[in-house]
């Protein structure tokens, strides 16, 4: 970054001095960091005026100590500014990003230099807090969600079975809501499970838990199947759900197994997948879970010709996405990626899934839509739902998804009062839902 100023800027910039508060607090740090005496005590000592303003922006910065070095050492414009006080840095950083938001006066240097790195400075920041968002998951142990297949069998004789075999079925009070159940989950025994909260046909399990060669599992009875992944399909059930339904992405199909299940095999569903291998697993899980109504479409779904399917009413798409709301997924090699690489990969994504959602809107009886990911980037959901509405907007409209469910989306792309977005989106935190982390959004056509 080029700071270099002519004469006449520099009688400006003798004028302009950065404010006494900004000032004082950048030597109490100082001090403070040489242990000259506590924070409280520097500031009581310091002599300013009005004592709690001084306060209230020294603590911020040392509650924030972390993520402003972080910024201040990983800010390369920062970093090529000599001389600069490491300490005033912190403080206008902190009044900029975590206080009021703005500094004056603009034309003194040290605020000066700052304002003109706002933009690097908070791109450091979501970086960061990205990172942040990618670890808390990793460490998070979600339960063991077992799906019951109503194709096959019912969740009483399931729970009957397990429990004949030692497993406790275990309740949570029902004053307690959704919060005390979750608290339920997490103090689950070894030997304890649990009717989940919202789905009926679901069973909630220490994550210990295995079935892999379990009798139900083999005989199509009951699937794994992550609560998360369950919800883009109910999200698409209206009543009554009968017509026929397309599956975007349909591999590996649990997802089509839950829409045959949903519409009791009633309704056709047509379930696309483009790539051999994992249309052949897809074939295998439809066989599996008796969804005689489903036809496996080995294709590209972006070349499928509308025309050609006049009775489809309901489209699941459910792309390709980052995966990091994957609890299991997370690992070194996510954690190491560069900010640069990770935005191109997400403008890739993202571009991808508009087209999508658009193509879904182009067949001419559809009347539902569901976008659903399991990312926890905003690139990938909210704004990505702001991209398809630009596009269909006229013919589709933003319906609430899912409205008993508590968490909802991110509002920072409603471009006006009259946008909620966020509002109607669906969102699941690994930390508080105990589940993979995921993104619902549902289209639904303007009559």
């Amino acid at each position: 970054m080029d700071v270099t100023i002519n004469a006449s800027q520099q009688i400006r910039l003798k004028r302009a001095t950065v404010p006494e508060i900004y000032r004082k607090a950048a030597r109490i740090l100082k001090s403070a960091e040489e242990r000259k005496g506590s924070l409280k005590n520097l500031i009581y000592s310091s002599g300013f005026r009005d004592v709690k303003p001084l306060y209230a922006l020294v603590a911020e910065s040392s509650k924030h100590q972390n993520e402003l070095d972080e910024l201040i050492n990983n800010t390369p414009g920062l970093q090529n500014v000599q001389p600069f006080d490491p300490h005033l840095a912190r403080i206008l950083i902190t009044e900029l990003i975590w206080g009021k938001g703005y500094l004056k006066p603009e034309n003194a240097r040290a605020i000066r230099i700052i304002l003109e790195l706002e933009s690097e400075l908070r791109q450091t920041l979501d970086s960061r807090n990205s990172q942040e968002e990618i670890d808390s998951v990793q460490q998070i142990s979600v339960p063991r969600y077992v799906r019951v297949n109503t194709l096959v069998s019912t969740t009483e004789k399931v729970c009957n079975q397990l429990t004949g075999e030692g497993w406790k079925q275990v309740r949570s009070k029902k004053r307690s809501g959704y919060e005390g159940f979750i608290e339920r989950v997490k103090s689950l025994g070894e030997n304890e499970f649990i009717l989940d909260f919202h789905l009926d046909f679901l069973l909630v399990f220490p994550s210990t838990a295995q079935f892999y060669n379990h009798n139900l599992l083999k005989s199509g009875a009951i699937l794994l199947q992550d609560k998360a992944s369950c919800m883009s399909a109910v999200a698409l059930k209206c009543n009554p759900f009968y017509g026929k339904m397309i599956d975007a992405c349909s591999a590996p199909g649990m997802k089509t197994s839950l829409l045959a299940a949903l519409s009791n095999n009633q309704s056709p569903i047509i379930a696309i997948e483009r790539n051999g291998k994992r249309c052949k697993t897809l074939r295998q899980t439809i066989s599996n879970t008796h969804a005689s109504k489903v036809t496996v479409q080995q294709a590209d779904f972006l070349t499928i010709n509308p025309s050609d399917y006049q009775d489809v009413k309901y489209i699941l798409v459910d792309p390709s996405c980052s995966g990091t709301g994957i609890v299991s997924r997370l690992g070194p090699k996510r954690k190491s990626e560069n900010r640069d690489t990770l935005e191109l990969r997400l403008k890739r994504l993202s571009s991808l899934q508009s087209r999508l959602v658009e193509h879904a809107a182009t067949f001419p009886s559809v009347e539902r839509i569901v976008y659903s990911t399991c990312s926890i980037y905003e690139e990938e959901n909210e704004a990505v739902v702001r991209q398809i509405l630009t596009k269909i907007g006229q013919s589709f409209q933003l319906e609430e998804a899912l409205p008993w469910w508590p968490r909802r989306g991110t509002n920072r792309y409603d471009n006006s009062p009259d946008d909620i977005i966020g509002i109607k989106c669906v969102r699941a935190e690994a930390d508080k839902d105990l589940t993979n982390g995921f993104f619902i959004a549902l289209f639904v056509r303007r009559i």
